[in-house]
């Protein structure tokens, strides 16, 4: 029988932009619908040269959602979905670069904004953005990112793999974008057989929930792991109550907006309403 799938997500401001007093960067979107489910995130880049990226982060995570929802009934099997999902990519550039002019046509920036844009035949700068999406349908199982943050995905046994191939142009300071003059040379894609790698979930980060995290090379094996066992222990619900607290923590340290999404096989829940168990350790740890 082929996996059902759910998902939640959730996101918390920084507190480097509420010191700021900048708006939320980030964005999340979730689709769930008959046991396929698609979710995505996108991290605006909050620089001054792109100051209108949490409109482009909000564009990015609706258009990707709705194209991989339209995508799904030739989602069938792992070789076709690659090409399925490559193709999704140079459809999601494109859309993505024309609501952001359709955008800035009905909301010109004033002359103070325009002296920011470095090259005039670049448009989206101020639109930058990041954006990172999963896709489950029965046992396939797809990725795609352009930019920096972490696509995860973890096995029954809680074993955590990140399938998509580095990005050698991220240093760590800088990071690929939407808005580059070139995005689909930065467009990375991964398809899964979810039942024959025995996947149970998959999760995707920005980068401050990452930057937090004092173990920089196993802070994601151990979130995965962790969140394998607390979906199978205490139920999604009870994931999704506590995930504004998970992330305040990444946010107020870190100072970077903080966004998770999880997508989750619905036979690794557990029945019943679980909201009262008790809380155990605090997730995700420190170091």
């Amino acid at each position: 029988m082929s996996a059902r799938w759910t998902a939640v997500s959730g996101s918390t401001i920084g507190s480097v932009h509420v010191r700021d007093d900048l708006p939320l960067q980030d964005a999340h979107l979730v689709r769930v619908e008959d046991g396929t489910t698609v979710i995505a995130v996108a991290d605006g880049h909050g620089h001054h040269l792109h100051f209108r990226s949490d409109v482009g982060s909000r564009i990015a995570v609706r258009i990707a959602v709705d194209l991989l929802a339209d995508a799904l009934p030739r989602l069938t099997a792992v070789p076709a979905a690659e090409v399925v999902l490559a193709e999704v990519g140079a459809a999601l550039v494109e859309r993505w670069t024309a609501a952001v002019l359709d955008h800035l046509a009905a909301h010109p920036i004033d002359a103070e904004s325009a002296e920011l844009v470095e090259d005039h035949a670049r448009l989206t700068q101020p639109y930058g953005t990041t954006l990172l999406a999963m896709v489950a349908t029965g046992d396939v199982l797809g990725i795609l990112q352009i930019g920096d943050g972490d696509a995860v995905v973890v096995t029954t046994d809680g074993v955590a793999a990140r399938p998509l191939p580095e990005d050698p142009a991220l240093d760590g300071t800088r990071t690929t974008s939407l808005c580059q003059p070139d995005p689909l040379d930065a467009l990375r894609l991964a398809v899964l057989d979810a039942q024959g790698d025995h996947i149970a979930l998959g999760y995707l980060c920005t980068d401050g929930f990452s930057a937090a995290r004092v173990d920089a090379n196993g802070w994601w094996r151990q979130t995965g792991a962790e969140l394998v066992s607390y979906v199978r222990d205490r139920g999604l619900p009870w994931v999704e109550d506590r995930l504004p607290g998970w992330l305040e923590e990444p946010a107020r340290i870190g100072g970077d907006d903080t966004t998770l999404a999880l997508l989750v096989r619905e036979d690794l829940t557990t029945d019943g309403d679980l909201r009262s168990s008790p809380t155990g350790t605090a997730w995700p740890r420190r170091g």
